[in-house]
């Protein structure tokens, strides 16, 4: 028979080609990926051995014929061999690290074990091929099993794949339905033109698609950075906990490469990061190095996690500044070790700790680091609950907003009220504002529950026609996250828009963090409401170290002057002084002040003798839900009426 060798050629060629870049890639090392392996090993012997078998046919007298024997023992393994190793990577990309079943094994291990061993029996038999006195290859009466078994593992490769179709994309999909139709064409084509010689050529293809789709290094690393990526990680780390290897990880957060970003821009912001990760390959060395994307870096050992030298050279590295074309930088990079089993026993407790122990990290100043351990856990999956519970009140609209009165010196009633948010939950009870906002803010949440609290409000002064019953603004507070966004006012007057509001009905109550955080953001924002008459107020004056910069720098029209600072000059001299003289100075800037946490008349007496225009406070109201709120307001208003009655009849 005239065999024609071409196609083995080609396979051999691609086959050869995908290894090539395969191994000159950075690869992880999995079941899933030794696997892939395995195939393109099994694939090129087949190939090669199958070129040899033609050559030995064609050349019958220069090779005895033992040899004719072996080696068409081993090329028909290895043909039948490939598509069930195939078989078992597909199963393997659906069970990641879970054993088979009972049924999964008896499927896949009978029906290659009763063919290899007819393959490999055959010199005896004769039944699936032998050599003939002259050389000459014979097909054998069960020859035709091989294709049969061939298509068998093709065929329970593609039923897996559509009935476990969540494991895989669109894309891998298409790429395993492409591979078993062109199999089963190749195949049957084989089997009716033998000297063609096209399978292995068909299965080179094949695992070509499986390489680009499946398996591409190139899915798992970071290429500018030259790291491994967050999917690498999830993958390596997913593995280690199935097959229950212990190991630890060391994340690290470059703080501040946000505003390095605003202030430098984005050319300079990368240049920083591939400073961080050269730094960080280096100091790992051997260690698997993994960008998790924001400016998160995970290191992960598989040895005892001695991280002493480590942390030591990261924070000896951040001690001094890091150099762009133009100036000098001062980061920190707060840390976090979690080890497994001993600190977490799944992905996402691992995950969980990492974030929660950064942010606690990253309130210590330097370059700190935080050992995972129960009490972090804890506080951590409370935190996830959390934001699964605001998830499931942004969609239920579980959220209430409370309004606390603001009131007015000049006209001795209530003129305005602040927007408080707040959170119950069956289960949790009570979540104070103070805990679930900085989660909120983490988790992005934060813009969702903004929108809500902005369209409330509005709602409630439209309906409850605040604006008529001596009402004339509503504090509401923006987040930081909700200052850095440029389109913040097209959104807010979209809403007043909608329930027609007059704009100055609002007050927006700014924080000095949001106010240095966003500069030049927020002042855009601030400009453009300003043009509609939306006025805005700094929110904790006396809390911070820039308060008076920031009254000069952004166009406040109010001041709140932080309960911490009005309670503390009642029972210090110093501090009264200083209350006094930034009362002063305040208005002198042509500021109005809003006195909060007013809890005593005696503090609302000396407050009004200062020249505090507004207060806020429980001596005059705590926060309260909007029906209670219109019930004070009735109360103010018929408590004005009689004083208008007594005035009348005086």
């Amino acid at each position: 028979m005239n065999y024609i060798i071409h196609y083995d050629i080609a396979a051999i060629i691609v086959t050869v080609v995908i290894g090539i870049h395969f191994y000159m890639k950075k690869n992880i090392s999995t079941v899933q990926n030794r696997i892939f392996k395995a195939l393109l090993v099994v694939e090129l012997l087949a190939s090669v051995f199958d070129l040899m078998t033609v050559f030995a046919i064609r050349n019958p007298m220069s090779f005895i014929r033992p040899l004719h024997y072996v080696l068409n023992v081993v090329y028909l393994a290895m043909f039948n061999l490939t598509p069930v190793v195939y078989f078992t990577y597909i199963l393997k990309v659906i069970k990641k690290t879970a054993s088979s079943s009972r049924k999964e094994k008896l499927l896949l291990v009978v029906p290659i074990s009763i063919c290899e061993l007819l393959i490999v029996t055959s010199p005896i038999h004769g039944l699936i091929f032998r050599i003939g006195q002259n050389g000459e290859y014979i097909h054998g009466l069960l020859f035709w099993f091989l294709y049969a078994v061939s298509l068998y593992y093709v065929a329970m490769s593609q039923y897996y794949t559509i009935r476990f179709r969540k494991f895989f994309s669109a894309g891998q999909i298409v790429s395993v339905s492409c591979y078993t139709v062109f199999c089963f064409i190749i195949i049957i084509t084989q089997a009716f033109f033998p000297s063609l010689l096209m399978t292995q050529f068909a299965v080179s293809i094949a695992v070509l698609l499986i390489y680009f789709s499946l398996e591409n290094p190139l899915n798992y690393e970071e290429k500018d950075l030259g790291t491994y990526n967050k999917t690498a990680f999830e993958r390596v780390a997913f593995e280690l906990i199935g097959s229950e290897t212990p190991f630890q990880v060391l994340g690290i957060e470059i703080e501040g490469m946000k505003y390095i970003t605003d202030a430098l821009g984005v050319e300079n912001a990368n240049r920083l990061l591939k400073q961080f990760s050269e730094l960080i390959l280096t100091i790992a060395d051997k260690e698997k190095v993994f960008f998790m994307g924001g400016y998160r870096f995970v290191i992960l050992s598989e040895k005892n996690g001695n991280w002493d030298e480590i942390i030591a050279e990261i924070q000896e590295r951040f001690s001094v500044p890091f150099l762009t074309d133009t100036v000098s930088v001062t980061m920190s990079a707060p840390m976090c070790v979690v080890a497994y089993p001993k600190n977490a026993k799944r992905l996402a407790d691992i995950m969980t700790l990492l974030d929660i122990g950064i942010v606690e990290a990253n309130q210590i100043s330097g370059t700190p680091v935080i050992y995972a351990n129960d009490e972090l856990l804890k506080k951590g999956r409370r935190e996830a609950e959390i934001v699964q519970i605001m998830k499931y009140a942004l969609y239920e609209h579980k959220f209430e907003v409370y309004y606390q009165p603001i009131y007015s010196v000049e006209k001795k009633c209530y003129v305005s009220a602040e927007a408080l948010i707040r959170l119950r939950h069956e289960e949790f009870g009570y979540i104070s504002p103070e805990e679930f906002i900085p989660i909120a803010e983490r988790n992005g949440l934060i813009l969702e529950i903004g929108e809500f609290v902005f369209c409330e409000v509005c709602r409630f002064i439209s309906e409850a026609h605040l604006l008529e019953r001596g009402i004339e603004y509503i504090d509401v507070n923006l987040s930081v996250v909700q200052c850095m966004q440029s389109t913040l006012y097209m959104q807010l007057l979209d809403i007043m828009n909608r329930y027609k509001l007059p704009y100055n009905c609002i007050n927006l109550e700014i924080t000095e963090t949001a106010a240095v955080m966003s500069q030049e953001t927020l002042i855009e924002n601030m400009d453009k409401l300003r043009e509609y008459g939306i006025n805005f107020s700094l929110d904790d004056y006396g809390t911070g170290f820039a308060n008076t910069a920031a009254v000069v720098k952004y166009p406040f029209h109010t001041v709140k002057l932080d309960k911490s600072m009005v309670w503390s000059a009642m029972d210090d001299k110093k501090a009264m002084s200083a209350l006094k003289y930034s009362i002063a100075m305040l208005k002198e800037m042509g500021m109005e002040l809003i006195a909060e946490g007013v809890e005593e008349l005696r503090q609302a007496q000396l407050l009004e003798e200062m020249g505090c225009d507004f207060f806020q406070g429980y001596y005059y109201s705590k926060p309260v839900c909007g029906a209670e709120f219109l019930e004070k307001l009735a109360e103010m208003e018929k408590r004005g009426s009689i004083e208008k009655l007594n005035i009348m009849e005086a």
